[in-house]
């Protein structure tokens, strides 16, 4: 299916363009090993998962967070002292999942390239500046790019106001991405259009049904973005 688009192409990054929910699955397992002589993993996790749907919203997403969500953890699991070599374990988990590599996803630098000669393209993500500023550079996606937006949430609210400092009303976004709360959900309820492009990996807390319309195209991978626009 194509569609006829406006001058701009919004993209979400985290796990769109490159790869991300593995790192963090990755700094999880560890966390857990570092706990299993405190409590079963399926406990750890457990609490873990509740205190992150807590702090999400006060200190927003990224690693930062799921730092702060680790120490609550711990200090919960081992009973309001967190032991020296706990505490050290998880600094450096911390270290390795801010510092690690960035990885594109199949097809994605060949993608931009041939759509960045249609489109104004801005990548729409969320997270912390830093962070997300960091995997910018590290990608060299930015010569493809019109803009880059680091939004604390992703909301209909905060997407109408992105359409609107790009020139454009709600309903001629277009915007795609794999979560289906963040990338696909809000914006449709602006009246935009939504490509979902699916990853292998799903974060819990982005876990919704898809909603039902006629403006969501379904992209088998990243490179069906070129059929789809062009």
């Amino acid at each position: 299916m194509k569609i006829k688009t406006p001058e701009y192409i919004f993209l979400d990054a985290d796990d769109t363009l490159w790869e991300n929910e593995v790192y963090f699955r990755e700094a999880k397992r560890r966390f857990a090993l570092l706990l299993s002589s405190y409590a079963a993993e399926e406990k750890i996790m457990e609490f873990f998962n509740a205190v992150q749907e807590e702090n999400i919203p006060v200190f927003g997403y990224g690693t930062k967070t799921c730092m702060l969500g680790f120490l609550d953890t711990a200090s919960e699991i081992c009973g309001g002292a967190i032991p020296g070599e706990v505490y050290t374990g998880i600094k450096a988990i911390g270290r390795e999942l801010i510092c690690h590599d960035v990885i594109l996803i199949d097809g994605v630098e060949d993608t931009l390239k041939t759509l960045s000669g249609n489109y104004r393209i801005v990548v729409a993500t969320k997270g912390d500046n830093i962070e997300q500023e960091r995997k910018l550079h590290r990608s060299g996606l930015g010569q493809y790019l019109s803009g880059f937006e680091v939004m604390n949430d992703k909301t209909e609210n905060s997407y109408s106001a992105l359409a609107g400092k790009y020139g454009l009303r709600p309903e001629e976004m277009v915007m795609a991405g794999n979560s289906v709360r963040s990338d696909i959900a809000p914006v449709i309820g602006v009246g935009g259009t939504a490509i979902h492009i699916p990853h292998e990996m799903e974060w819990e807390h982005e876990m919704m049904e898809m909603p039902g319309s006629d403006r969501v195209i379904e992209a088998e991978n990243f490179r069906n973005l070129i059929k789809i626009l062009l």
